[in-house]
């Protein structure tokens, strides 16, 4: 009876899927003679395991029962979300075997509590980190440590040491170790001379699919990690000499609690004793395994990434057993894990957004030669005669690694670019920044080129050519962001693909329309937001002001009485302070805003742009919608920094409904927008008409979760978000996503219009 009542329950966990019969009962066998309590903890992670992964969940049903018996009820939520990070990152099999076997291994990182919270450090390592990279890296909590090049990843809390000092210099030495990863250009070690490329495709990473070439990847990856932790130690001996000698002090436990039999697991245990002690311990551990000449190379920092990358065949066939699986080997607390895949998108979001600056500086560039050079650049009788211009074969460049990497920049050949037979010399900002480029990626694609002559043509023809059909959406790119999983309390990494896309410009008589409808609404508006551009207030205790500071006064008086030094600031001054403002309003396109909705949205939108224009904030639009996490849509109506012209109010006329709602990556998107303009004030004001929902499983709870993290990593940013929501259910979930004062309901869409400037002047006030 209990064996039906089990199969029940995983049915209707699993539903609408309907999994094989024989299977169920399978698996649920073993619980027949388990307590019901833990049945009933062990049946609560089916939820969050099948979606992902139908054999995954199998996998943990038949190891549950022997992982409890290492595990207690409060560590198995963990051990499952890491086996989730591990699928994600490096598969089935990886995961599979780290249910089968990796539960002591799981366990000697567990601890408990009461140790070290990275919340109550990162606002001193933060700048620390930064001051030493050079560059904005951010730090963000998760399982393990690693880093995408763009973000350090770190445990939430460290209680390796009874001692906090002592934990803190180890978070130190974390995001130090992962800094120097980067540094070292470990992630991006181009194929040696002789090595296979294995993909044509510009935005592959060579040293992942070079290490996925082996029939044991996980293996290749841990002997290429540990080659590349040797380089960044003796780099970070020599950048950072004082940290190293304070973490040498730390008592590392190296009690390793995998079997030792096989001689991976020995050789990866003896080198890390290497990395936790000094240069000559570390080269008699190497002396068996590499020549004295590459000894000598890695412990004088001299090897390279391609060094490393050639001796992972040799060691590999060393320490590969192939009648035996490979476990992956606990790395060192400051080692992390490398993880690929999240460095190659995080390349690909770089990658994209120097190429932005590249087109606008080339663009830029086209735009000061003489009008008969431009034309022939151009093909200016192709485009006119409606053909699309420059061609990516048209574009020939010498701008390879041999003219990027020269070491002295003074005496560097410059780079030169050959459009339709006409050569032009790069400018110095732009050669500089083009360098940066290439020693970054290695080349520049001519899609770049291309893109910035069609931005130079633009700017030449403006009002000429329309390079875009009516109603055509462009697309401007794409970036990735994480979805939060309420179900694993973790980040489903790199989950969703946010499309970026241009609206297209329609010409209409809607602006023209509401205008006329609103007149008299607008012009008050705008006498009223004239008003708000600067804010009064009297400064007390001045030298020099417009009134007497009678407080001042008498306290001065008091203290000469008293035989104390008197004041000079006894006066009251008038001080106008500036508003330093930022807000992006997010407009809900979802098919449920069509007909009123859609219309009440557009025409409020036409209202407080024409008020903003004169209150002077500075304001972008969005619009956001789509289908599935692999095609999440934003729409650029306006940029921050964008007047408010023609072209706006067309694609403002042209906003409609579209798909769906999945509010969790344009909120992510519009916090980064958002954390790189400086003001004092920052808002994302979004519009909607219903709570968040897609066509696969991102509703009800799970949607509503996601989108309150977005908008909690919003407010940790320093970015306010605010919601005018006309749901007429939105109190049930709209105080949970967004705290009781930060959203507003308009009972009537078509009262819209009229309220949505009362609010803004009342969030800004």
């Amino acid at each position: 009876m209990k064996l039906a009542a089990l199969s029940e329950q995983f049915y209707s966990l699993v539903s609408p899927d309907i999994p094989n019969e024989w299977d169920v009962e399978e698996v649920m066998e073993p619980f027949i003679e388990t307590n019901d309590k833990v049945c009933e903890v062990i049946l609560e992670h089916i939820p969050v395991i099948w979606p992902v992964s139908h054999s995954l969940c199998y996998d943990f049903l038949r190891q549950a029962p022997e992982a409890l018996k290492h595990l207690s009820l409060e560590q198995l939520p963990h051990w499952v979300g890491v086996a989730l990070d591990i699928y994600e990152n490096d598969g089935l099999r990886t995961a599979q075997r780290f249910m089968q076997d990796g539960v002591e291994n799981h366990l000697s990182r567990l601890k408990g509590s009461g140790g070290l919270a990275l919340a109550s450090v990162e606002k001193r390592l933060l700048p620390y980190i930064r001051g030493i990279a050079r560059d904005e890296l951010q730090i963000v909590p998760a399982r393990e440590t690693y880093t995408d090049t763009s973000t350090l990843y770190a445990p939430e809390e460290i209680n390796l040491f009874h001692n906090n000092e002592q934990n803190f210099l180890l978070y130190k030495l974390i995001f130090t170790y992962q800094w120097g990863y980067i540094a070292c250009g470990s992630f991006l070690a181009r194929a040696p001379e002789g090595f296979p490329l294995f993909s044509n495709r510009e935005d592959s990473l060579w040293l992942r699919a070079f290490l996925d070439s082996f029939t044991n990847p996980p293996l290749a990856r841990d002997i290429y990690h540990l080659l590349e932790s040797i380089r960044v130690k003796i780099f970070l001996h020599k950048e950072l000499p004082g940290l190293m000698r304070a973490v040498s002090k730390l008592p590392f436990p190296l009690d390793l609690p995998l079997p030792m039999k096989n001689k991976a697991n020995l050789f990866f245990a003896s080198i890390q004793q290497g990395l936790t002690g000094d240069k000559t311990d570390l080269y008699t551990l190497l002396q068996p395994h590499l020549t004295p000449s590459e000894c000598q190379r890695f412990l004088h920092g001299e090897a390279t990434p391609q060094d490393s990358a050639r001796l992972v065949p040799r060691l590999y066939s060393t320490l590969h057993n192939k009648d035996q699986d490979y476990i992956p080997f606990p790395p060192l607390p400051f080692q992390g894990r490398l993880k690929l895949r999240s460095v190659e998108t995080a390349r690909k979001v770089q990658k994209e957004k120097m190429g932005e600056q590249f087109v606008d500086l080339m663009a830029a560039h086209f735009l000061t030669l003489s009008q008969e050079k431009l034309k022939n650049i151009l093909k200016d009788e192709e485009r006119d005669s409606g053909g699309s211009g420059l061609a990516e074969s048209d574009v020939s460049m010498i701008m390879d690694s041999e003219f990027a990497q020269t070491a002295d920049q003074d005496k560097a050949a410059p780079l030169l670019v050959t459009i339709n037979n006409e050569e032009l010399e790069f400018p110095p900002e732009l050669e500089s920044f083009t360098r940066k480029f290439l020693d970054e990626f290695g080349q520049l694609p001519t899609r770049f080129i291309t893109s910035a002559a069609g931005k130079a043509g633009e700017g030449m023809l403006r009002g000429d050519v329309g390079g875009q059909e009516e109603g055509e959406q462009q697309s401007t790119g794409t970036v990735v962001y994480d979805e939060w999983d309420y179900r694993r309390q973790g980040y489903r990494k790199n989950w969703c693909s946010l499309q970026l896309k241009e609206l297209p410009q329609v010409h209409s008589p809607f602006i023209r329309n509401t205008l006329d409808k609103y007149h008299g609404l607008t012009l008050r508006l705008r006498h009223q937001f004239e008003m708000m551009r600067s804010q009064e207030r009297f400064v007390k205790r001045q030298r020099e002001g417009d009134d007497i500071d009678f407080d001042a006064l008498v306290e001065s008086l008091s203290d000469t009485q008293a035989g104390l030094p008197s004041s000079d600031r006894l006066f009251i001054r008038l001080k106008q302070d500036e508003r330093d403002i930022a807000v992006l309003f997010l407009v809900d396109m979802s098919n449920s805003t069509s007909g009123w909705v859609n219309t009440a949205l557009k025409e409020s939108l036409v209202l407080m742009s024409e008020a903003m224009e004169v209150l002077g904030d500075r304001y972008g639009i969005y619009g956001f919608s789509g289908m599935r996490r692999s095609r999440c849509e934003l729409f650029h109506v306006k940029h921050l920094t964008e007047s408010y012209g023609e072209r706006v109010k067309e694609r403002i006329s042209s906003i409609g409904p579209s798909e769906y709602t999945r509010m969790g990556p344009p909120i992510r998107h519009a916090t980064r927008l958002l954390q790189e303009v400086d003001a004092k004030v920052r808002l994302i004001i979004t519009l909607t008409d219903g709570k968040p929902e897609d066509y696969d499983d991102y509703k009800g709870d799970y949607a509503i979760e996601d989108t309150r993290h977005a908008l909690l990593e919003a407010k940790v940013a320093g970015i306010h978000p605010f919601c005018i929501t006309i749901d007429h259910q939105a109190h049930d979930y709209m105080e949970h996503m967004y705290g009781p004062a930060n959203y507003i309901f308009v009972d009537n869409v078509r009262k819209l219009p009229l309220r949505m400037p009362e609010i803004y002047r009342t969030l800004t006030s």
